[in-house]
């Protein structure tokens, strides 16, 4: 993991290049086998209030690691499974101003929620592999959700009542607010591989898409179907 200046200075490397840490995974061959230290394939990094960072490590590793704001590893936590505390990659992290964790466990469909020091508090099962979160400075959280089209394997059976991709809109108590995106994953406003939420100064809300790889390349929807959407964020007066 590489950290740099505003200006694009890297001004500190954490981890080393091509040593990936054991857990046991072979691209490839064998999935994550057991938790391992900082790291293999990370997703996302999240920040606290202090500047700690926060890092999910998901794709070769099954595990949350939590380093200082200076770059030193405080602690880690997470193993394989489907239990409290475990996880089936841990896509995407966020904190939020009291700096309570929530982990994207994408293969396990849920969000987990975590203090700060990683005890285990409780999880939200309603949403579908979830792909990345964000929290607005209004405490709203934003899930992208992949759904269980996109993403999959290419025998991965589709049925006509699989799951598709959206955004859902939650509070910090897990409550959903609203939920958009059709069926059909071509259509503006709806999606085919949300992977990527964030929103600007003004509240409008932009979702990328991981379109080629997660399944236009083997024909699952055209290959210029939207990448990058942009939602206007409508407040009441």
């Amino acid at each position: 993991m590489r950290i740099f200046s505003p200006a694009g200075e890297l001004l500190q490397t954490l981890g080393e290049k091509d040593k990936p840490a054991d857990t046991g995974f072979v691209p490839g061959r064998s999935g994550v086998q057991y938790g391992g230290e900082p790291f293999n394939r990370v997703t996302n990094v999240a920040l606290s209030t202090t500047g700690e960072m926060y890092v999910a490590d998901g794709y070769g590793n099954a595990r949350v690691h939590k380093f200082s704001a200076d770059g030193e590893h405080q602690f880690s936590w997470g193993e394989p499974g489907r239990g409290p505390g475990e996880f089936r990659l841990p896509h995407a992290i966020a904190v939020d101003r009291d700096d309570t964790v929530y982990v994207a466990d994408r293969e396990n469909s849920r969000i987990q929620v975590f203090k700060a020091d990683g005890e285990y508090v409780k999880e939200w099962t309603h949403i579908v592999r979830p792909d990345d979160l964000y929290i607005d400075d209004d405490d709203i959280l934003y899930v992208a959700e992949l759904g269980e089209i996109a993403g999959q394997p290419p025998d991965h059976e589709i049925l006509p009542h699989t799951p598709h991709a959206r955004v859902t809109v939650m509070d910090l108590d897990g409550d959903v607010i609203t939920q958009f995106g059709g069926r059909d994953a071509v259509r503006p406003g709806s999606f085919f591989a949300p992977h990527g939420i964030w929103s600007d100064s003004k509240g409008d809300l932009y979702v990328s898409e991981v379109t080629y790889s997660g399944g236009g390349n083997r024909g699952l929807v055209p290959l210029d179907c939207h990448s990058l959407q942009k939602f206007a964020r409508i407040r009441a007066d």
